[in-house]
């Protein structure tokens, strides 16, 4: 009787946004498409951290442009990671190079779907890479090659 009862709570708390915090980072606007600058959609190469799925550079209607990372991300154990927009198709492994980079933020879970808002004025158009990087040691986990 307990079972029963379990699953169905279960199965009712998944589509609350409390409980899915993949759905909470999603929140872009829904007119959101894919910008030619990405040319596809690039999948993740690990450095220091496995991580998997794919990265892309998105443009709602209005013009804001988004880094969205896929449902099927994940980035192993590593402290400190933030989202980076970088101006190389492979990012240093250490020691980034002021102006060379745009910081996005820290990384808001470490699996699962999530956008994150590339401030106005940025140039889409010279960045090369999307990178997860580590702000504590100064290194990058992993990245993916934007173009072609």
């Amino acid at each position: 009787m307990k079972k029963p009862f379990a699953l169905a709570l279960a199965l009712a708390l998944m589509g609350s946004p409390s409980v899915v915090g993949a759905q909470e980072a999603m929140s872009a606007p829904p007119a959101a498409t894919a910008t030619a600058s990405t040319g596809g959609t690039p999948s993740f190469t690990s450095v220091d951290a496995k991580a998997t799925g794919t990265a892309r550079i998105l443009t709602a209607a209005g013009g804001r442009a988004y880094v969205e990372l896929s449902k099927d991300f994940s980035l192993g154990d590593a402290p400190a990671p933030y989202v980076l927009l970088y101006k190389s198709a492979e990012p240093p492994h250490k020691g980034y190079v002021a102006g060379q980079y745009v910081n996005l933020g820290a990384l808001k879970n470490r699996k699962g779907a999530q956008r994150y808002a590339i401030p106005s004025g940025v140039d889409l158009t010279g960045i090369r890479s999307i990178a997860i990087w580590c702000k504590k040691f100064d290194v990058t986990l992993a990245y993916a090659r934007l173009g072609g």
